[in-house]
């Protein structure tokens, strides 16, 4: 199972490299041109990097590593291809995901939506499984100020599960179970190089959660450079009730603005 996820890994590098290439060349034959262009903004290629340590309501704990890289395709649609890593304390290799994601551009600056593929390969707690979302949701946002931006969202998940399988390749066999996602948000930019998001909601970059185990989610951003931002949040997730807690998260990383474009 290692093998693979370093296969994986591997792969998510070499994008990397070409996409950068490919760019680089870019750049090289704009320089034969004196006229000067405005600068555009967003990345071509982000990497977005960060480590999760995950304790549950009896105090078990885990952690996982992740790894998220977006592509500019053309220009309204992007790729996100994301990798994750997990272990548990009595298990090293317990759990590992990966998803294929498609993102619209924001039409009128407000509307996007986003079409995702992913795959959860459970090791361990027995039974072991892999579990597959296919996951479409339409996200829109809206600025009330220079410094407030509020955001909201809503989709659906169709969700296939097969006990005793640890087949990498996702799957439409085993246990259905379909149901309707959301989130709500409102950010808070305290310049324009730091902003927080308070957010509640039942998904989030890889995984969907039921309607009956949502989250609420403190998340902050503060770029460090031109190059990389530091990206961090804490995660409240309850059962049923919110004074039911199911796990508490806290995450922190770094997202790499590799090719500006």
């Amino acid at each position: 199972m290692c093998k693979k996820v370093i296969g994986y890994i591997a792969l998510l590098c070499i994008l990397i490299i070409s996409f950068n290439g490919l760019a680089q060349n870019e750049n090289l034959a704009g320089d034969k041109d004196t006229t000067q262009k405005p600068a555009s903004k967003g990345d071509k290629i982000s990497l977005l990097t960060y480590m999760r340590v995950i304790t549950d309501s009896k105090g078990n704990v885990r952690a996982d590593q992740n790894a998220v890289g977006n592509f500019k395709l053309i220009s309204w649609l992007k790729l996100e291809v994301g990798l994750r890593q997990g272990e548990r304390t009595s298990v090293f290799d317990s759990y590992y995901h990966y998803k294929i994601e498609l993102q619209s551009k924001s039409f009128w600056k407000i509307v996007r939506v986003i079409a995702r593929v992913s795959d959860n390969v459970v090791n361990y707690p027995s039974p072991s499984y892999r579990k597959t979302n296919k996951l479409f949701v339409v996200e829109a946002k809206y600025p009330l100020s220079k410094h407030f931006q509020v955001f909201a969202a809503g989709g659906y998940v169709f969700s296939s599960q097969q006990n005793k399988n640890l087949d990498v390749l996702p799957t439409n066999k085993g246990t259905q179970n379909n149901y309707p996602i959301f989130k709500l948000a409102i950010k808070y930019m305290v310049t324009e190089k730091a902003h927080f998001e308070l957010a509640y909601g039942s998904y989030d970059v890889f995984n969907p959660y039921l309607l009956n185990q949502p989250f609420g989610q403190v998340t902050g951003n503060f770029e460090l450079s031109k190059m990389c931002t530091l990206y961090t949040y804490f995660r409240y997730q309850y059962n049923n009730n919110v004074f039911t807690p199911a796990n508490y998260f806290f995450t922190a990383g770094v997202m790499f603005h590799l090719v500006k474009g």
